[in-house]
């Protein structure tokens, strides 16, 4: 029995040491000379991250994205990885080597010249992520290749494609609306499939191009289907101006986009009354799609700094907006609309010390959606009773 125990202790442990390893394993304690001597023995490139104690993305992927067993996986079998804060020890003499600017910043490094070959940066999802990753070891992908390709003027059509996702990845957003202008002008159009893509992944707003998407629905529909159209148009028309959006062809989420629009000008207008009538009736509607007008309420109810200043009737509505989000989201794990909803009651006790009365909202059961605030997930069904 006590071998059983044993083992079934053994077999924890190491469940849980394999947790720990799923991410990214960075060499801990180790100088940048060890380092280098390491990569070379392996024959593999440094990879590393630069970060600051106090940059809110750093933490982010640290938590979110290298953290992953995809991620790790990748980065553990193909580099050297370090973890460096800039303003710590080493730290800040090898990010001034390598022109570290900006959190976080990915620096991939040769170690037989020291010298960096490939920098991405910013929050990135896990999949771009590893492809910034694959980037790094393809030398025609590297990002110091690609801008010195660019500046002498190379504009062939796949060496375009690779420069504006590189530079969509960094957020550098003039210059993948600049190449994708000029890999039009070179003689791809958008509906071929491959500049579709990168269309739809790498442009954003109102331009020339999603006029020309309108105008061409139906055949853009039947090349890329209408689900992927309409998304496209829909994510683009999320904010903007009535009249031009009005004047684009009738796709899904048109309706929806315009509503919010409307809502988000009457409260740039301080018209507050017209702006909680038209939300009361979205959230009333059975037809609307209500996680998505949660996810525009968020920003439309935030109480921020400015909460003091707001008049009774709206600070009492947008208390009540975000008591319906934080009972409603499907995404209970998420801490935003929590900490959004707990912050408006402090505000409303405040408030109240100053006797001011209590929204309607908080003495009375909620109008529309869940009646009970609670963390369960909308598919974990409740437990049946047992029968006496």
């Amino acid at each position: 029995m006590k071998k059983y125990i044993l083992l079934i202790f053994a077999c924890i442990y190491a469940i849980h040491l394999n947790a720990q390893n799923a991410g990214i394993n960075f060499l801990h304690g180790t100088t940048w000379a060890e380092a280098v001597a390491k990569a070379k023995a392996e024959n593999k490139l440094i990879f590393i991250d630069f970060y600051t104690q106090w940059c809110g993305p750093c933490m982010n992927m640290a938590q979110t994205v290298f953290s992953l067993p995809t991620v790790g996986y990748y980065y553990n079998q193909t580099f050297i990885n370090l973890k460096i804060d800039a303003e710590e020890g080493e730290g800040i003499t090898l990010a001034k080597k390598y022109g570290v600017r900006s959190y976080p910043t990915y620096a991939f490094v040769d170690p037989a010249t020291e010298e960096i070959v490939h920098r991405s940066s910013s929050r990135q999802t896990p999949e771009q992520f590893i492809q910034t990753g694959k980037d790094a070891n393809i030398p025609t992908k590297r990002s110091f290749y690609l801008q010195e390709q660019y500046t002498k003027g190379n504009r062939e059509r796949a060496f375009l494609i690779d420069y504006i996702n590189y530079h969509y990845s960094v957020y550098a957003r003039n210059n993948v609306q600049a190449a994708f202008d000029e890999l039009i002008k070179g003689g791809a159009k958008l509906t071929d499939p491959d500049v579709w893509e990168v269309y739809v992944n790498t442009i954003n707003g109102m331009n020339p191009y999603l006029k020309q998407v309108s105008d061409n629905y139906a055949d853009f529909c039947q090349r890329f289907g209408k689900k992927a159209v309409d998304a496209k148009l829909a994510k683009e028309t999320s904010y903007g101006e009535l009249a031009e959006i009005e004047a684009l062809c009738n796709y899904e989420g048109k309706d929806f986009n315009l509503k919010m629009i409307r809502i988000n000008n009457d409260i740039r207008e301080q018209k507050y009354e017209a702006a909680a009538t038209q939300i009361d009736a979205m959230i009333a509607d059975t037809t609307v799609n209500q996680q998505e007008l949660i996810s525009r309420l968020k920003f439309i109810a935030r109480l921020g700094y400015k909460a003091e200043e707001l008049p009774e009737f709206w600070f009492n509505k947008c208390v009540g907006y975000l008591q319906y989000i934080a009972y409603n989201q499907t995404d209970r794990d998420d801490a935003f609309i929590h900490q959004e909803y707990a912050a408006a009651l402090e505000m409303v006790l405040r408030k109240l010390n100053g006797k001011a009365p209590i929204p309607a909202c908080l003495s009375t059961e909620p109008a529309y959606g869940k009646k009970v605030y609670n963390m369960r997930p909308d598919a974990l069904k409740m437990k049946p009773k047992r029968k006496k």
